[in-house]
């Protein structure tokens, strides 16, 4: 690892994809909640999935980030084809644990809901991941936490605890805390739908200037003018598929989503 904390990342123009999902199908019991998905998040873009609640944007995304495992189809992530196991029938039963701690370390992911450990500072919090996962010692991991937590703004409270801190706070900590694993994906599963409204815009300010940045994001959001904003790719999917895909323009085409991003106009 290097000294510098200068990120270092592919231009927009990268075609490059850090992700490819194909035909991914996703059961829970009898609901098939995705059916057959199949995208690919070019490198240094950033990517949303919007769609109405109950269409599988947060399966989808967890599926990708495998804490969710599919039941059918393939996937490569940050240059790795998915190594699963499979019945006679094609249908996945298994992960390589080996690879998958890997992947643990190349993607981080921001929730919906903090996550953050209660009985841990901002900074105990942020840090606890790169000393398990990475290895880091706790001098380096300090390094790298302190400097995250300046990166979102939140280096005056590194010694408060999550109890003290308001939900757009926490939240920031939580982006530090992936960040300061220094992943080559970031994933963000409705980060400001917890949230306060007047707590919203500070995060959405700390992920636009993380997508300013090249970073490689995928973004599940029902902030629709933010996801113009920041978006290289729109994903819409619609009961588990994909209605539409590429550009806004190329997603307005379609009838549905452009009714659905109707009141967002």
């Amino acid at each position: 690892m290097t000294s510098s904390f200068t990120h270092l990342s592919p231009t927009r123009t990268a075609t490059t994809p850090a992700v490819v999902a194909n035909k991914l199908i996703k059961h829970f019991g009898d609901l098939e909640v995705l059916k057959g998905v199949s995208l690919e998040v070019p490198e240094g873009s950033v990517t949303s999935i919007i769609g109405a609640s109950g269409s599988g944007k947060s399966t989808l995304l967890r599926c990708m980030n495998l804490l969710e495992r599919p039941d059918r189809g393939e996937l490569a992530i940050a240059d790795e084809a998915i190594l699963f196991t499979r019945n006679p029938q094609g249908g996945i039963t298994g992960l390589d644990r080996r690879q998958l701690q890997r992947l643990r370390a190349k993607v981080a992911m921001v929730f919906q809901q903090f996550n953050l450990w209660p009985h841990l500072t901002a900074l105990g919090n942020v840090i606890e991941a790169p000393m398990r996962v990475k290895g880091l010692s706790r001098k380096r991991a300090t390094e790298l936490g302190e400097h995250y937590l300046q990166r979102v703004g939140m280096d005056d409270r590194r010694d408060a605890y999550p109890a003290f801190l308001s939900g757009g706070q926490q939240q920031r900590v939580a982006i530090a805390r992936a960040l300061t694993m220094e992943p080559r994906l970031l994933f963000f599963d409705e980060p400001t739908s917890a949230l306060d409204p007047e707590r919203v815009n500070e995060v959405l300010g700390v992920i636009r200037g993380l997508a300013a940045e090249g970073r490689t994001m995928l973004l599940v959001t029902h902030e629709m003018h933010f996801a113009r904003e920041v978006s290289d790719q729109l994903i819409y999917l619609d009961q588990g598929r994909i209605a539409a895909e590429g550009t806004l323009e190329d997603v307005f085409k379609d009838p549905r989503c452009r009714q659905f991003m109707a009141p967002a106009a």
